[in-house]
């Protein structure tokens, strides 16, 4: 039997759908797959196309694409103009830091170099006798009287300037007077800066009674004029100055004047050349010294002493002949003319 109160399994939950057959009319119209709209509203404008940039600056900046582009095209202006000014900048730097230490090494260079230069000898020089020993001269000394066997060999030179050097020299003799008391003094420098040899004095040092015995000469005759330096030394060991001989005509007797000549060295002058010779006016064998002063670059003067010739040898000179000398003088007539002692 049917019971006709029964709910349709079909209805559900027992309740009719609404709307009948207009239901299903509209669900069919839907089409196959559709998405119910809700009534009332438009369908969606579709979006413009984007590019992946976009979407990446979207996402970043949550905001327009657009405006995102001109952000980070701003943000990229800036950054490019913040490392232009920083590569200008660090050029500048460097190009400072460049010339600073080229300063530096600049600077250093010279303090070096000062320091190179002002360890250098204000001058060097050489100080030889005016004489070589090739030379034979014309006045000789020996410090003893000749044998008779001697001055027979004497008489048998003649006036020959070789063999009686010779004979001389064999027998412990010198040379004496002018150009054999005459030293040679060359100065010279290797400094940049220049040196200034302003005065020349000179004294006796050591003095001691002449030893000598017997005096040869040949005689030369004559005034010889120089214009280097001589010293008038005096035994009690004064120092005196540098004079030097001038005469305007050689029919004029020569008359002394101070040394008044300025020796330049250093900054590549050439050498400084004198020629010093002293005069001793008393019958004594001296040792005797000269002193330079000096500037260096126009700074204070100073002083340099010389006491010594280049092999170590005392700078000395003879003076007169005392008493008690043996005198042999070549004479015009052209034989020795012997003046004996007194004693």
């Amino acid at each position: 039997m049917t019971n006709p109160a029964a709910p349709d399994p079909a209805a559900g939950n027992g309740q009719a759908p609404s709307g009948g057959s207009d239901a299903n009319t509209g669900a069919a119209g839907s089409g196959s797959g559709s998405v119910n709209t809700p009534s009332g509203s438009s369908s969606p404008t579709p979006a413009t196309p984007t590019t992946w940039r976009d979407e990446v600056l979207e996402q970043l900046s949550g905001q327009d694409p657009a405006r995102g582009r001109r952000r980070a095209f701003r943000a990229i202006a800036v950054t490019c103009a913040v490392a232009l000014v920083s590569i200008v900048g660090g050029f500048e730097v460097s190009h400072w830091l460049e010339d600073r230490h080229a300063q530096g090494d600049a600077e250093r260079d010279d303090r070096n170099a000062d320091v190179i230069e002002d360890a250098k000898k204000p001058f060097d020089w050489k100080m030889n006798p005016g004489l070589g020993d090739e030379q034979p001269w014309t006045s000789w000394v020996l410090d003893r009287r000749l044998t008779p066997e001697e001055q027979t060999e004497l008489k048998g030179l003649r006036d020959d300037r070789k063999a009686i050097w010779a004979f001389v020299k064999k027998r412990g003799g010198w040379r004496v007077g002018m150009d054999a008391d005459s030293y040679k003094l060359q100065l010279t420098s290797e400094k940049e800066k220049a040196v200034v040899v302003t005065q020349l004095a000179a004294r006796a040092v050591d003095c001691r009674p002449s030893p000598v015995k017997t005096s040869i000469s040949i005689g030369t005759g004559g005034t010889e004029v120089w214009d280097d330096a001589h010293f008038r030394l005096t035994a009690d060991g004064s120092s005196v100055p540098a004079l030097v001989f001038k005469q305007k005509d050689p029919t004029d007797i020569p008359e002394e004047a101070p040394f008044e000549k300025v020796v330049s060295l250093g900054g590549a002058q050439s050498p400084g050349f004198l020629v010093l010779t002293p005069f001793l006016d008393v019958p004594k064998l001296c040792d005797w010294s000269v002193s330079l002063e000096y500037n260096v670059n126009s700074g204070k003067t100073r002083s340099q002493t010389i006491a010594k010739d280049d092999d170590g040898r005392p700078l000395r000179v003879t003076g007169p002949h005392g008493e008690g000398v043996d005198s042999w003088v070549w004479s015009a007539g052209g034989t020795w003319v012997r003046s004996p002692s007194a004693s």
